[in-house]
């Protein structure tokens, strides 16, 4: 075995001994940071450089709002680490549009609705869960905390929601399964070999995901310049691809993806395919006619093309162009309640949410995950409250201004 990959199992073992302890979604608040004190992750450094010794921690945090979890995140994560999940490309104009968008549109309630409480739970693509936010795929959760994948994955389990497991994790995607008993997703980068591909989709099938997500918008590398001016590349093992260090680009990707290649995925799998980095009405309904069972409307948080408009900027056009006949799930600068409302109310199924995530599991391992869904939760329920809609299904466009 890879001694990189030998450490990192080492410390990863809490992940499913904390697992094995789970009897049901809600989870006994007992772990201890001692349980995690032994387990900090450090990977063989290439020559020159300095191990890498990701966050240990398992614990409640105290969060006010999700937008301060960033600067604690940045005291207890190492800078590369830090500015690999923080940073985006270019200027960063398109990071930082995607929570700027939200207040250009206002909400605005129905007060006497006669609703004592709201109902957050839905159902997306067969699995209800009980809010509509879900974890998005991510790279470098190894950078975050020791436990990684498997830590995110039962934090989102915690929470009752579905947790998007990566091709280019930490862990292997049958190690994540194992993490989460709940409903998963997994993603796929296509590589250019056709059967690495085949045996991901078909191992991700048998370890009991319940989807597939083709993203669309990275097969080529962007200019993400806070990695450069750290030097920083990535230490971690590439679970899926022994003998790779994980994150962007440590394996050829196919950069020459068409249709046929959403063809391969379903006919490999006959899971429900859903195609992640659409930013068009044209491509959305593209993806309607070529048999995808939702789409994920996402400019990748800002971390591959700059200038490109926010997501939810583009949201209520594409959902125009579905016009309800697939799912809509959208993605990029989450932050608050009420930007879940909106992107409910313009034509979105539910919303994926990432940086938050990665910055609750960094300062509260699997507690920290379930905390940062959970508060999200509580600020969407306070803002169905107040504006009046008692299901998830009764938000619309006639909430907002």
């Amino acid at each position: 075995m890879d001694p990189n990959r030998r450490e990192f199992l080492s410390a990863t073992a809490v992940a499913a001994t904390l697992t094995a302890t789970a009897a049901s979604p809600v989870l006994a608040q007992t772990t201890t940071t001692a349980q995690a004190a032994d387990t900090t992750f450090t990977t063989a450094p290439a020559q020159g450089a300095v191990a890498y010794a990701a966050p240990t921690e398992i614990k409640k945090i105290e969060i006010v709002n999700l937008r301060e979890l960033e600067a604690a995140a940045q005291k207890v994560i190492p800078k590369g680490g830090f500015g690999y999940i923080a940073s985006a490309a270019g200027d960063e104009w398109t990071k930082n549009e995607n929570q700027a968008a939200f207040k250009r549109v206002t909400i605005v309630p129905h007060y006497l609705s006669g609703h004592a409480d709201a109902d957050l739970t839905t159902t997306l693509l067969g699995s209800k869960i009980a809010m509509p936010i879900i974890t998005t795929v991510m790279g470098g959760h190894g950078l975050a905390h020791v436990t990684a994948e498997a830590g995110t994955a039962k934090g989102t389990d915690a929470a009752g929601t579905i947790f998007t497991a990566g091709s280019q994790s930490t862990l292997t995607l049958e190690e994540i399964a194992v993490a989460s008993p709940g409903p998963k997703w997994f993603q796929i980068y296509l590589q250019k070999d056709p059967g690495v591909n085949r045996d991901l989709l078909l191992r991700a099938k048998a370890a009991g995901y319940r989807a597939v997500v083709v993203t669309i918008d990275a097969f080529v590398s962007s200019n993400r310049e806070t990695d450069a001016r750290d030097r920083f590349h990535s230490p971690l093992p590439s679970g899926n691809f022994p003998g790779k260090r994980g994150g962007y680009g440590s394996t050829p990707f196919k950069e020459d993806l068409g249709w046929d290649d959403i063809a391969f995925v379903q006919k490999v799998t006959g899971l429900p395919v859903i195609v992640k980095g659409v930013m068009s009405p044209e491509l959305a309904a593209a993806a309607v006619t070529h048999g995808c069972a939702g789409i994920q409307v996402s400019n990748h948080g800002g971390r591959q093309l700059d200038d490109v408009p926010a997501a939810f900027t583009m949201l209520p056009h594409i959902a125009q162009a579905v016009a309800g006949r697939i799912a809509i799930v959208v993605d990029s600068g989450f932050r608050r309640g009420q930007d879940v409302f909106k992107a409910l109310a313009l034509g979105a199924n539910a919303v994926a949410i990432g940086r938050p995530v990665m910055f609750g599991l960094a300062l509260g391992g699997w507690m920290g995950v379930q905390q940062v869904h959970e508060h999200l939760k509580e600020e969407l329920r306070m803002t169905m409250r107040l504006a009046g809609a008692a299901t998830v299904a009764d938000i619309s466009k006639r909430y907002l201004l």
